[in-house]
């Protein structure tokens, strides 16, 4: 036997092992896989939808008083026609002295369940009053809404939420003045626990 061809042969057994590792290192196929999601997020969203005031006739007195015996003011209450988030209340030929309340009412027309956070009355162009009969402002006004209160998306049963703005025109009400306020309600959807002031702070456009 020629041992000089051992070398040779243990040499290309080598060189072919190598080859068959480097073959099954290139041979390993490679895929990316890929992981496309997508989140359509809900809405809070809120409407007004009833408004309804007391003074139909003679001119109302504060709750649980008999009405004036005169006609004189007047109060109406109407539904934004192009925006329902807002609520517009005039009263005309106001005087001082002269009160009413509108029954009002809301709903979750969203699609996240909302807790009402807080209401806000702001003054356009007079000083609110601090109380009613307060001769520190020329009107008062009282918004009852039930903060804390949790509304479902309608149709719900709980999707709704009924209030009152109650108004008083004071002493220091000048004559042929016409006043501004809005009030503001904020709801924030319901796993949040913002103040008033972040609440709105966010529902800013």
């Amino acid at each position: 036997m020629n041992s000089g061809r051992l070398p040779v042969i243990a040499y290309a057994l080598g060189v072919l092992f190598l080859l068959v590792v480097l073959g099954l290192a290139y041979g390993l196929w490679s895929e990316t896989l890929e992981i496309n999601g997508t989140v359509y997020t809900g809405e809070v969203y809120g409407e007004w939808y009833q408004c309804f005031c007391l003074d139909s006739g003679k001119d109302p007195n504060p709750p649980f008083q008999l009405p004036k015996d005169k006609d004189v003011g007047s109060t109406t209450c109407q539904v934004d026609a192009q925006d329902p988030r807002i609520l517009h209340i005039t009263v005309t030929n106001g005087y001082p002295s002269y009160y009413n309340k509108c029954n009002v009412a809301f709903k979750n027309s969203g699609t996240v369940p909302v807790i009402i956070r807080g209401y806000k009355i702001v003054p356009e162009n007079f000083t609110l009053a601090s109380a009613y009969g307060a001769n520190n402002g020329e009107l008062w006004v009282k918004f009852t809404d039930g903060v804390g209160v949790q509304m479902e998306p309608c149709p719900a049963h709980s999707c709704e939420q009924s209030s009152e703005v109650q108004l008083h025109v004071e002493q220091p009400a000048a004559e042929n003045t016409i006043y501004k306020f809005r009030v503001q309600i904020c709801i924030a959807q319901w796993n949040e626990d913002p103040n008033l002031d972040q609440c709105l702070a966010a529902a800013a456009p």
